[in-house]
């Protein structure tokens, strides 16, 4: 009995030995370690096994500050055709800042394969107005941009009439579908059916003082064709809008005759339902 008192006495003893050790080494400093949390930064970096990471550098900036130059035809080209391998980021930011664009650098753009998004495809060419007439005809040909933005992009000529004087763009239909022809800021739509048969429909500006505008093709229509001509260059000082309508000259009667028609004073335009097609001039009631 006494020797079982001793052994747990002495027990106490130890295990009281063993707390009065721990609680010293607890409130001494931590020795000096790979990530102790007293090292500084520089100290981890210089002894530990581990060091942080640098922050990826922006690739982009680098091209973007070359954009503060100019680039030849050649150069924006090569860009175009991925020759540089830009982003496409990269690619509009350095066309924005060089436009408005050459016919051949908007070309380019057009022909380049795969082929640009539309949004981009529209934010470069507003940058580009007037567009050459060679493009505009491109894009309407090939029907690279939705009605939306095709109309977007040719409204936006309206207010470079003089641009188009004496010009003419073609681009052919087909009887069966249809479709809708831009040039000058001036447009037509064929619904379908419309045609007798798949012909070559045409815009051609006169150049003379007034807006007028040739439409084709010759002939009468199985349906109403809608004509819109824009009225953004005409001198409207002390005339209503709202008094504007179309005419076409009878060189038989000698005078201008009406065309029924409406005005859309918010976007400039002048909207007319015909069966067949002559020159028009914007005229005042």
């Amino acid at each position: 009995m006494k020797r079982f008192r001793f052994f747990r006495r002495l027990s106490y003893a130890i295990c009281l030995c063993a707390t009065a050790l721990f609680v010293v080494s607890c409130s001494e400093e931590p020795a000096s370690g790979p990530i102790s949390p007293l090292q500084s930064t520089q100290q981890q970096k210089a002894r530990g096994n581990v060091r942080p990471l640098p922050r990826k550098a922006d690739e982009s900036t680098a091209v973007k500050s070359l954009a503060k130059g100019s680039y030849t035809d050649e150069q924006l080209i090569a860009m175009i055709s991925q020759q540089s391998r830009l982003s496409m980021s990269e690619l509009g930011f350095i066309l924005l800042r060089e436009s408005p664009l050459s016919s051949n650098v908007l070309m380019a753009v057009l022909q380049r394969d795969p082929k640009l998004p539309p949004l981009f495809l529209k934010t470069v060419l507003l940058a580009s107005t007037p567009l050459p007439v060679a493009v505009a005809q491109a894009i309407q040909e090939e029907e690279l941009l939705s009605g939306r933005d095709l109309r977007l992009v040719m409204e936006a000529q309206a207010g470079f009439t003089g641009h188009f004087l004496d010009t003419k763009v073609s681009k052919w239909m087909t009887a069966s579908e249809g479709g809708e022809i831009w040039h000058g800021g001036h447009k037509i739509e064929f619904p379908p059916g419309a045609l007798m048969q798949d012909a070559y429909a045409s815009i051609s500006i006169s150049p003379s003082n007034y807006i007028q505008v040739d439409f084709g093709p010759d002939g009468w229509f199985n349906r109403e064709v809608t004509v819109a001509i824009s009225y953004k260059n005409v001198d409207l000082s002390g005339v209503d809008e709202n008094a504007l309508t179309l005419s076409w000259y009878d060189e038989t009667a000698d005078q201008w005759i009406e065309v029924a028609s409406r005005v859309d004073t918010r976007r400039k335009y002048i909207f007319a339902q015909v069966w067949h097609f002559t020159q028009y001039t914007i005229s005042v009631k």
